[in-house]
């Protein structure tokens, strides 16, 4: 029974001492000063869903490309931005109405982009806009977007991101890329 109490007495000892202990080394809660307005650089890999060669043949294609993406944070929740896709090479695709084979010269696809970040890393964006490439005809996109932020400091967030994109009756773009966020 005496150790029973000694070891009772000890335990309360050493968890009373731990949890005082513990709450000296929490840092106070600051507010974040943070601004409204963020710009991301993701460099990614783009495949294209219906990829041709110069045959016409079937082909996995991917091809290099970047991101610049601004918004403009309403709350810590909600954002409005510009997304613009850059796809770094020219590439074929099949035209979905004509059957004929066209070529796409490095397209720019911006989309105007709605963001949700339900937690702290993930959010996930909903936008609209088109793709345009020189001497070619443009396309309607509608652009899903999944990214996974960490926080380095100061504003800085490093990011990982998914885009699927639908060009309306022509081809889809799944982009996979990484970047960095400045918050300013």
């Amino acid at each position: 029974m005496k150790k029973l109490s000694i070891f009772s007495f000890l335990l309360v000892f050493l968890l009373t001492f731990s949890s005082a202990f513990c709450q000296e080394l929490e840092e106070p809660e600051t507010e974040e000063t943070e601004g409204k307005n963020s710009l991301a650089f993701v460099l990614g890999h783009a495949r294209i869903g219906q990829g041709r060669n110069e045959a016409g043949e079937k082909q996995f294609t991917t091809v290099p490309s970047f991101a610049l993406d601004y918004n403009y944070w309403f709350s810590e929740k909600f954002a409005l931005g510009l997304h613009t896709d850059f796809l770094n090479e020219n590439f074929f695709i099949e035209s979905e109405s004509e059957g004929t084979l066209i070529e796409r010269e490095r397209p720019i696809a911006p989309a105007l982009t709605g963001t949700v970040k339900p937690g702290e890393h993930w959010s996930f964006g909903l936008g609209f806009g088109g793709e345009f490439a020189k001497g070619a005809e443009s396309y309607f996109v509608t652009r899903f977007a999944i990214e996974y932020g960490v926080e380095i400091r100061d504003g800085w967030e490093v990011l990982g991101s998914l885009t699927q994109d639908f060009r309306a009756n022509a081809y889809n773009v799944t982009s996979l890329g990484i970047g960095i966020e400045k918050r300013f």
